[in-house]
C-alpha cells in the first residue's frame, strides 16, 4: 500500500480565522475553526486524495484491508474503526470551555468513543494561552455560582504557550483554547464535547450556543 493522502475535511466555525486556509496553501478563506486531516467519525469521513485509491473512503479501506492500514494489533482492537481524528485548530476567537466523557460514559450515552486528547502547538500569538484542570478547588456549587457572577475563568489553570508547546489531556479534564493558538490535535475518533462555559456567546443566529457540540 503506497503512502496515501486525505482530503481535508474544512469546519467553518464561529471562532475560526483564516490561518488553517494559509497553513495548507489553500485558496484564502476566513473563518475555517478546523480542518479534519484524517477522520474516520460518522458523517466526517476521510476520502483519499492521491494514487489509484483517490476517493476511496478510509471505512471502506479499513473494511478490506484494514490490517495492512492499522497493523494486526491495533486492527484487533478497533477493527474497522479508524481510533484516531487528526486535526489543526485556528482559535481567531476563544473556543468555549469544555470537558469529554471517557470510553465507559461515552459508551453509555452516546455508544460512541470517549475522547482523551493531545495538542501540540504550531503558532502562538504573544500572550496566546491554553487552559487545562482547575487552580482552585471547584465543586457543583462554586460552578453554578461562577457562572452566575461570571467569575468561572478565575478557577482555570492558565498557560501561555509558544510553538512546540506539548499538553495531554485526559478524558473528564476541564479545558479550553485561547485566542491566538494555531495547534494540531491528535485525540480519540469522538465527537462528543459538552461546552460547560462560552463566555455567553451567540451562535450565528443570535441564540445560545448548544452545550452539547
Amino acid at each position: 500500500m503506497y503512502p496515501l493522502k486525505f482530503e481535508p475535511i474544512l469546519k467553518s466555525i464561529i471562532w475560526g480565522g483564516e490561518q488553517i486556509a494559509a497553513f495548507k496553501n489553500l485558496p484564502p478563506t476566513d473563518g475555517i475553526g478546523e480542518s479534519w486531516e484524517i477522520s474516520g467519525v460518522a458523517g466526517n469521513v476521510s476520502a483519499v486524495s492521491n494514487g489509484s485509491l483517490k476517493g476511496q473512503l478510509l471505512t471502506d479501506l479499513l473494511a478490506t484491508d484494514g490490517e495492512r492500514l492499522l497493523g494486526k494489533a491495533v486492527y484487533k482492537r478497533f477493527g474497522n474503526t479508524f481510533p484516531l481524528l487528526i486535526k489543526f485548530i485556528d482559535a481567531r476567537t476563544p473556543l468555549s470551555i469544555q470537558v469529554h466523557p471517557d470510553d465507559e460514559l461515552a459508551k453509555k450515552r452516546h455508544n460512541s468513543f470517549g475522547k482523551t486528547e493531545m495538542w501540540y502547538v504550531v503558532k502562538a500569538a504573544p500572550g496566546a494561552s491554553l487552559y487545562s484542570g482547575f487552580c482552585k478547588p471547584m465543586d457543583a456549587n462554586k460552578y453554578v455560582q461562577s457562572l452566575a457572577d461570571d467569575t468561572f475563568m478565575d478557577y482555570l489553570q492558565k498557560y501561555e504557550v509558544a510553538p512546540d508547546d506539548v499538553f495531554f489531556l485526559p478524558a473528564g479534564r476541564v479545558h479550553a483554547i485561547g485566542a491566538g493558538c494555531f495547534i494540531a490535535e491528535i485525540q480519540q475518533t469522538s465527537d462528543i464535547t459538552y461546552r460547560i462555559y462560552d463566555y455567553n456567546r451567540k451562535d450565528a443566529n443570535g441564540n445560545p450556543r448548544n452545550p452539547l457540540k
